[in-house]
């Protein structure tokens, strides 16, 4: 997040209570670079509160909602009383991944010798609005997706290795129903290896199972499918190539 961004009305943020008076509390907010906000004292609760005092105290971390942001004033209102358990919840396991993933980033800057990571969070956060974002994008995309904003070759490829054991990439299947067969005397290998070229052409997880003969399923797995109607063009293709002039292939209903 750059130093440039200020919050909007109804956005969910995690802060830190500064101090504590009779008419509120002052907070920092920490995605923010240290912004003032002012927490009054009839959004805190839905109920009466006698003794803020009591209930909030100085350095203890919450999450607000923004009700108020006047960006040429610097002037910032936040609410408990209006933020729902929903908007906490979900807040919450944004945090807790967002300090998953600034724990992977270190743990790459330490396996190269490393002290910090500084530079690399700051430039992931900022690319991809948030570090976890950042890491769903290099396990999607590999480790080209920050070697292209100028990250080191190395960490690149070692971070991508540790989010990668972690984060698992959504997948979708596509499956259709094909028939092969051949005349030949050694047709039951002329097969086998057709089909084993047409599993090690593919560009994503195949799988071909028998059906009956001569009938086979073919299930490819993709990020999404046009990929995996992609992949399987391919790989029907380099069946078709395989088997001409040993056998025949054609496409089942």
């Amino acid at each position: 997040m750059s130093a440039q961004a200020f919050p909007e009305i109804g956005e969910v943020i995690l802060a830190t209570i500064e101090n504590v008076s009779p008419s509120g509390a002052w907070v920092t907010l920490d995605e923010y670079n240290g912004l003032k906000a002012f927490l009054p004292d009839n959004e805190i609760s839905r109920s009466m509160v006698k003794n803020i005092d009591r209930m909030l105290k100085p350095k203890q971390k919450i999450v607000v909602k923004v009700i108020k942001a006047d960006r040429s004033r610097l002037d910032v209102d936040v609410s408990l009383k209006q933020l729902t358990q929903e908007e906490q919840r979900i807040k919450l396991i944004e945090l807790k991944k967002s300090k998953w993933a600034e724990s992977v980033i270190n743990i790459a800057a330490q396996k190269l010798g490393r002290k910090n990571a500084d530079y690399e969070t700051k430039l992931i956060a900022e690319k991809f609005d948030g570090l976890y974002n950042g890491l769903e994008h290099i396990v999607n995309e590999g480790p080209e997706a920050i070697t292209n904003l100028g990250i080191d070759k190395q960490f690149a490829e070692t971070l991508y290795k540790l989010s990668a054991e972690k984060i698992k990439q959504p997948t979708v299947k596509v499956s259709k129903l094909f028939e092969i067969y051949s005349q030949q005397s050694d047709g039951i290998e002329v097969i086998k290896k057709v089909l084993t070229k047409a599993i090690e052409s593919s560009d994503s997880k195949v799988e071909i199972n028998y059906v009956s003969a001569p009938r086979y399923r073919i299930t490819c797995y993709a990020k999404n499918y046009k990929e995996a109607e992609k992949n399987l063009r391919k790989v029907f293709l380099t069946i078709e190539k395989n088997i001409d002039g040993k056998g025949n292939f054609r496409y089942a209903e």
